[in-house]
């Protein structure tokens, strides 16, 4: 008995028991595999229409927040998604493997196979593995890649999470300064340049400088100093999540080309997740709109500016908005959200003490109906639970308009700024124009018949 009151297991017992294990965990593969890849694909859009409902609640700290998950997060889903579906495959395939073994214990019966030639039997036995080789080398690539998904996935949410916490912090700092972004960048590059420097200047000094000068590992202070940097890489890297499988897989593979697949596992989680938030927050990812590009559409007509036209993708797009393109009616109601981030970097400057609420938000609007000045100051506080959003409600009279076609322009914040410069580097402007167009057709004008049958009479000169 040992000290703890327990007999230690004989190497040989420890491996049995290993594989009595590890009998149980390809079940256990196929059951985790099965049930990711459904959730893994399904997941990134739950997550856009949740963080997309509560898009202008978002202070700074969760908007560098949610920006970042709705970037990395579905990159990684869908990266790890795929990788599960691969492994189903090659379970799969294994899983046929061993019942082909089962039923056919000899194998290909090289001479029943009419339509091979001698030569082309003799290049297929050199070239083809046994059974019992392919049972093999199918098992150790599904059990190498579950290794790594689960390595990858907790290496990236590790990263995630400590991106999250240093660009908090450098947004926090930067938006103090008007000078969110580049605050933000620039602390991304610095921490990119730890994560990757750091192992580099390990395997640089350890490795290279290390072999090439035998007598420097001998040396106390070079020993601190390669320490030194292997601590510090293991503070940013979760290094006993990790290392074990990288080191264990890539030193029984190609090291080089586990390598390499590995930086491009990662890079294409980044990648993925960049294109399919461009894919949600923009019209295309073709570069084939030339002719129709954005900016001649945002003259035009915009389905966003119309209530009764928008679509899950609109959630991140607080444009001002009016119920429907045709108005029928004397008025059209026009609604212009209020977005806090946005709005109270404005607000905070433009309005003194004594002007707040309602009347400060106003001024930060302007109005017009074709050439027509609309006044602002009747616009009415909202509450749109339909929406969940808050803003401003305003009631433009249309009785004067010709039928057809007409245009109502609003303009974030008019007055601009002394510079003609944003106020923080998260906007690209000063001032937002929007183009509202919509069609004016009275009832009169489109032949409305009375219940008498009869198409009413204009009215006369009299």
């Amino acid at each position: 008995m040992s000290a703890q009151g327990f007999t230690p297991l004989e190497p040989e017992h420890r491996a049995r028991n290993l594989e009595k294990l590890r009998d149980r965990t390809d079940e256990i593969e196929l059951i985790i595999s099965g049930l990711t890849t459904v959730a893994l694909f399904t997941l990134p859009g739950w997550l856009f229409e949740s963080i997309g409902s509560i898009y202008s609640h978002l202070s700074v700290v969760t908007g560098i927040g949610g920006n970042l998950m709705l970037i990395m997060v579905p990159g990684l889903f869908y990266t790890l998604g795929f990788c599960f579906a691969l492994h189903l495959l090659i379970r799969a395939y294994w899983a046929g493997l061993i019942g082909l073994r089962t039923v056919y214990p000899d194998g290909i019966r090289w001479d029943k196979t009419p339509g091979v030639g001698p030569l082309t039997q003799q290049y297929y036995r050199d070239r083809l593995p046994d059974l019992d080789s392919a049972i093999a080398g199918a098992d150790r690539l599904a059990s190498s890649l579950f290794a790594v998904i689960s390595m990858v996935a907790l290496g990236v949410l590790w990263l995630v999470m400590l991106l999250l916490l240093v660009l908090i912090c450098a947004g926090l700092l930067g938006a103090r300064f008007g000078a969110t972004n580049q605050f933000i960048f620039l602390a991304f590059v610095l921490l990119v340049g730890m994560l990757v420097g750091l192992p580099v200047l390990l395997w640089l000094v350890d490795a290279v400088i290390g072999r090439l000068i035998p007598a420097l590992p001998k040396k106390p202070s070079f020993v601190r100093t390669v320490r030194l940097i292997a601590r510090a890489s293991g503070i940013l890297w979760p290094q006993r999540l990790i290392l074990p499988v990288q080191l264990t897989v890539q030193s029984n593979t190609r090291p080089k080309v586990f390598f390499v697949l590995l930086t491009m596992g990662v890079l294409g989680i980044v990648f993925i997740g960049q294109a399919r938030f461009a894919a949600w927050t923009e019209f295309s990812l073709s570069s084939e709109f030339r002719y129709l590009d954005s900016e001649v559409v945002r003259e035009g007509y915009r389905s966003s500016h119309y209530e009764n036209q928008r679509s899950p993708r609109d959630q991140v797009r607080l444009l001002p908005m009016i119920d429907q393109f045709e108005q029928q009616g004397g008025f059209v109601r026009l609604f212009l959200p209020y977005q806090p981030l946005r709005d109270n970097l404005i607000l905070d400057q433009l309005c003194p003490e004594d002007v707040q609420g309602v009347a400060c938000l106003r001024q930060i609007w302007s109005i017009s109906l074709d050439d027509t000045t609309i006044a602002t100051d009747q616009l009415l506080p909202t509450e749109r639970l339909d929406l969940n959003l808050r803003g401003l409600t305003g009631v433009i009279p249309l009785h004067d308009l010709e039928p057809g076609i007409h245009h109502l322009t609003v303009v974030w914040n008019p007055a601009g700024s002394e510079t003609d410069q944003p106020i923080d580097d998260r906007y690209r402007s000063a001032t937002v124009r929007y183009s509202i167009p919509f069609l004016f057709s009275p009832p009169f004008e489109r032949g409305l018949v009375e219940d008498t049958g009869r198409t009413p009479a204009p009215p006369s000169d009299d």
